[in-house]
C-alpha cells in the first residue's frame, strides 16, 4: 500500500514539473519587432512637460523578462542591470509585476497586445533621500527589426 502511494506521488511530481517550468518561463504577449516608444514621466508626483521618443528593437529573447521591455531607457545600448521580477501577471491584455533592483523597487502595470503596450512604471528608491519617479511607457510596433539593430 505504501509503495502504491509513493509511485502515485512520483507520477504526480513527474507530471507537474513541466507545467511548473512553463509557469516560471512566462513570457510577455508581445510580437517581436521594432517599436516606437513614447515615455512621459512624473517626479515626486509632479507631471513633467516633456516626453521622450525613440525606437527600440524588441527581440524574442527579450519576451521572457518584462524589465527588458517596459523600461524607460532609450540609450542605444542601455546598461543591463539585473532586477528580479516577481508576481508577473499577464493575461487578458493586462500585465503587472514587481521588480526588485539593487537600488530601487519597481511596480509596473498596464495593457499589452500583440503589437503595442501602455504601462505605468512606478520607481521607488531604497535610499531615504531618493526621488520617486513614475513613467508612462507606450510602445507601438512599426515593423520588423533590421539585422544588427538594437
Amino acid at each position: 500500500m505504501a509503495r502504491k502511494s509513493i509511485l502515485k506521488m512520483i507520477a504526480v511530481i513527474a507530471l507537474a514539473t513541466p507545467f511548473a517550468a512553463l509557469a516560471a518561463a512566462a513570457t510577455v504577449d508581445l510580437r517581436p519587432g521594432k517599436y516606437a516608444l513614447t515615455i512621459t514621466y512624473e517626479v515626486q508626483d509632479q507631471r513633467q512637460s516633456e516626453s521622450r521618443s525613440a525606437t527600440r528593437c524588441i527581440r524574442a529573447k527579450d519576451l521572457d523578462n518584462p524589465e527588458r521591455i517596459f523600461n524607460d531607457r532609450i540609450a542605444e545600448t542601455p546598461k543591463e542591470e539585473t532586477c528580479s521580477v516577481k508576481d508577473l501577471k499577464n493575461s487578458g491584455g493586462k500585465i503587472s509585476y514587481d521588480a526588485e533592483c539593487s537600488n530601487r523597487t519597481v511596480h509596473v502595470e498596464g495593457n499589452v497586445s500583440a503589437t503595442g503596450f501602455a504601462v505605468v512604471r512606478t520607481v521607488k528608491p531604497k535610499a531615504s533621500e531618493g526621488v520617486s519617479l513614475k513613467f508612462t511607457v507606450r510602445g507601438t510596433r512599426t515593423g520588423d527589426c533590421l539585422a544588427g539593430e538594437r
